[in-house]
């Protein structure tokens, strides 16, 4: 068999891929650069029976994120932030800056599937099932439709004054508020407003740039409780698109809230991690550290687990052409009500967590190479 991973070669997922193929005693995989294939290269020559081809995150790499906007210039226009190609490959990096988000994904979605135009071979996560999973609102309302619990939606929100209105007419006073196509909590606000105050916890640093406003993704979580400010940040955010949902109350563990992020691998809820939340975000990388999964075990009723763990599965089997993808859950104080939060087609970077003697990425070589080698 031969193994193909396209990803940017300074990911440490990489390493991580071949070094679990190396414990298998498999050949190391042809590494091609996303760059290559977006400056022209084709994966043409890669089709025959015994090629597998794994994509991996295209992140932190600042010469692609300007390729990908650079390609959705060409696609349709709309109310979010627009730069034209040539401006888009002079952009200078700005540690932080969150850019052109939904133009972005609009070049994304439109190389994925020429991608997959070029493709007869076996692939372990498809073009279009990451397309999706890229897609917030697209993903929460397949998940409604297919019977999996998921916090409530307020639909399209077109500005901070209609978001107000709208959860008004809900009667609610909490709600996350989520860029339509991003990841590692980028651009998210968890808001909550009543007649007495408002209040915009993020990870969005609002800055003022020669009368213009710039928001960057920051690891230090902020309050904003001004008025004009929360408005300021939500307005460019639902220029860009946003998941806006309730915000729901979490379980506790060692005295903090939590969720899951659990990884399904052909079909099954396998690895797990507890995300202790030291703010309304979870994500590890915030400064957020790991619960203690046996206690997690200890204290949740084996029922309710297999009805979550079903959960998950479902959400998985919405996409029957990948292997694998992680699925964000969210499990409510009574330790029984559930909700899916997110799916991640690149949710499978948990080091150091194993099931059944295996990491994430040995696991998905295992279950795809099973029917050749083992």
């Amino acid at each position: 068999m031969l193994n193909v991973i396209i990803a940017n070669p300074e990911n440490r997922r990489v390493n991580f891929f071949q070094q679990a193929l190396k414990n298998l005693n498999l050949p190391p995989a042809i590494l091609i650069a996303y760059a290559d294939l977006i400056a022209g290269k084709t994966l043409e020559h890669f089709n025959t029976p015994d090629t597998i081809i794994r994509f991996d995150s295209p992140e932190k790499n600042f010469e692609v994120e300007k390729a990908i906007i650079a390609v959705g210039a060409e696609i349709a226009a709309g109310k979010h932030q627009q730069i034209n190609s040539l401006e888009a490959a002079k952009l200078v990096f700005d540690k932080g800056r969150i850019l052109y988000p939904r133009q972005w994904y609009l070049g994304w979605q439109y190389l994925l599937q020429e991608w997959e135009k070029q493709l007869k071979c076996s692939i372990m996560n498809h073009p279009q099932d990451i397309a999706t999973m890229f897609d917030k609102p697209l993903c929460h309302e397949k998940f409604n439709r297919n019977g999996i619990p998921v916090p409530r939606s307020l639909g399209i929100i077109e500005n901070y004054e209609h978001l107000r209105q709208k959860m008004q007419q809900q009667k609610l006073e909490r709600v996350f508020i989520k860029l339509s196509h991003s990841s590692a909590a980028s651009g998210v606000v968890a808001y909550q407003a009543n007649s007495r105050f408002e209040s915009a916890i993020t990870t969005v640093e609002r800055v003022q740039k020669n009368g213009q406003t710039l928001l960057y993704n920051s690891r230090k979580i902020r309050n904003y409780t001004k008025r004009e400010e929360i408005a300021d940040i939500i307005n460019i955010l639902t220029s860009e698109g946003v998941q806006v949902e309730e915000w729901l109350p979490k379980a506790r563990l060692q005295g903090c809230g939590f969720d899951l992020r659990v990884v399904v691998i052909n079909g099954e809820a396998q690895h797990i991690v507890v995300r202790l939340g030291k703010s309304p975000m979870t994500n590890l990388h915030l400064g957020n550290e790991r619960g203690d999964s046996e206690e997690f075990f200890a204290k949740v009723k084996v029922e309710n687990w297999q009805v979550m763990k079903q959960s998950c599965e479902a959400v998985a089997a919405l996409f029957p052409n990948s292997l694998y993808c992680g699925v964000d859950l969210l499990i409510l104080p009574d330790w029984k009500n559930h909700a899916i939060l997110e799916v991640n087609a690149f949710g499978d970077l948990l080091p150091g967590i194993s099931w059944n003697g295996m990491d994430t990425y040995a696991s998905e070589i295992k279950a795809i190479f099973s029917s050749f080698l083992f």
